[in-house]
């Protein structure tokens, strides 16, 4: 079977699927990343704080779906990719047959934050994901402006909105013929 990306490397930073010695490293990573955001008045994944996503991000993590970002041997930021729609997809999106691969959970370490690695793992993506005829989707809460303008900006077109209120999502997606 081909490999997904053409590269594992961006500038200093190495691409590796997560290991199950990962687990604790990665959950620490996205609650830091969800009470920080919590704390900005941003609730996307307040979720996370609860412990009740553990079993789902272990799960991910053993099937190979999720992938570190790691700067001299750092942990530096993470993300899932996936062909498989689980149900949050399948309820933004619709039951899909179409090539296409999803994006969650992507969290960048504090300390890596004023860096843009979360644009230049969007770009690394782009560049890289050996992908033809199909799409590259994710998500964002609807109420945080400056995402969905990253999202937007780092070349993903706006979808539709799904939800309401406090409970509306933006999704996205790029075409890759």
């Amino acid at each position: 079977m081909k490999d997904l990306f053409k590269s594992y490397m961006f500038g200093p930073y190495k691409v590796r699927k997560a290991t199950e010695k990962d687990i604790e490293d990665i959950i620490e990573l996205l609650q830091d990343v969800a009470r920080w955001l919590e704390s900005k008045g941003i609730m996307q994944w307040e979720y996370l704080l609860t412990g009740e996503e553990n079993e789902e991000i272990k799960k991910d993590i053993v099937a190979g779906r999720t992938y570190l970002v790691e700067y001299a041997g750092e942990i530096a930021a993470t993300f899932n990719f996936s062909s498989l729609q689980n149900d949050w997809d399948i309820e933004l999106w619709g039951k899909r047959n179409d090539l296409a691969y999803y994006i969650h959970r992507l969290a960048v370490k504090r300390e890596f934050q004023r860096q843009q690695l979360g644009k230049k793992i969007l770009n690394w993506i782009d560049a890289n994901i050996q992908l033809k005829g199909g799409y590259v989707r994710l998500d964002c809460i609807a109420n945080n402006p400056v995402l969905n303008k990253f999202y937007q900006e780092a070349g993903f077109t706006f979808v539709r909105h799904v939800g309401e209120g406090e409970d509306k999502f933006s999704t996205y997606e790029k075409s890759y013929s």
